[in-house]
């Protein structure tokens, strides 16, 4: 496809999908949004670029008078889970679509999180989000050139659902894959089988992480520097985890990948993924 060609299929995309910017905020950590659904009032949603199913609590959906149809396993409804169907949601001034399901709250344990529901990555299928940690926006627009990085679809282990990995982040400057999850706190973690290609000791202080698998321990550590293909994202010793041990352990992805990065790491970011040519930056904020 020559230049010329490219350009007007940027164009039109970007034509037919116009940029929307909203606010975000913290929940303990975590990146939040207050969208309208369906038209109703606005919602507090997990932003949630780590999960393939958007949700809804059951209280919120009960609410908003959806119809809902339990979810099953073996020919049985499995227990506080059930499918909401398809929903509009108001980013800015650009309705989005996709499907929901509906949690009651107790799936979520004893300490959920303080929000009505989440929005997966799936909702922004062929377009671009850029989210900004320092301004606390997230922009959606149609698509753009390609960026830096490379975008990839990965199952979670060998049987878990496709989650979005972004390539090439660096731990003391060497490579890895990582998950892009907008609902973990933390730096960058990386997995058991990833330790040792990386030449690093897996050692560190406990700490806890309530909204992560259901609260897991990692083990607290620091690297040289952290960073995203040629950029140091931060160089200064930076927390670094690794997997903790305890009764509920952190997940993980049968070396499938090398780690996950989170909230902490983007701290003074903006990170842009690219759903439409599946391509991923990370540069400085400002």
């Amino acid at each position: 496809m020559n230049r010329l060609v490219v350009l007007l299929v940027l164009f039109a995309a970007a034509a037919c999908c116009p940029a929307a910017e909203i606010p975000f905020h913290y929940c303990r950590g975590m990146i939040c949004v207050d969208l309208a659904i369906d038209g109703s009032k606005p919602r507090t949603l997990l932003f949630d670029t780590g999960n393939v199913n958007s949700s809804m609590m059951a209280d919120a959906a009960q609410s908003l008078g959806w119809k809902t149809e339990p979810v099953e396993r073996d020919g049985k409804p499995i227990p506080g889970v059930q499918r909401g169907g398809e929903h509009s949601v108001m980013f800015g001034d650009t309705k989005l679509t996709g499907k929901f399901l509906v949690f009651d709250r107790s799936v979520l344990g004893d300490d959920p999180p303080p929000v009505e529901g989440s929005l997966a990555y799936t909702f922004f299928k062929d377009r671009r989000v850029s989210i900004d940690y320092v301004r606390h926006t997230i922009t959606l627009s149609g698509a753009g050139e390609a960026l830096p990085g490379k975008l990839e679809l990965i199952t979670f282990g060998k049987k878990g659902p496709p989650i979005v990995i972004g390539s090439p982040f660096t731990v003391n400057g060497k490579a890895v894959r990582a998950q892009i999850d907008t609902c973990y706190t933390g730096t960058l973690l990386v997995y058991d089988d990833a330790v040792g290609k990386l030449g690093i000791d897996k050692s560190g202080t406990p700490q806890y992480f309530p909204d992560t698998d259901g609260g897991v321990n990692m083990l607290a550590s620091t690297a040289t520097s952290l960073g995203f293909d040629k950029t140091t994202i931060d160089g200064n010793k930076p927390a670094l985890y690794f997997v903790g041990e305890g009764k509920n352990p952190v997940h993980q992805p049968d070396g499938l990948f090398e780690a996950t990065v989170g909230n902490a790491l983007f701290a003074h970011s903006i990170v842009t993924l690219d759903f439409h040519s599946m391509t991923i930056d990370v540069k400085p904020a400002g």
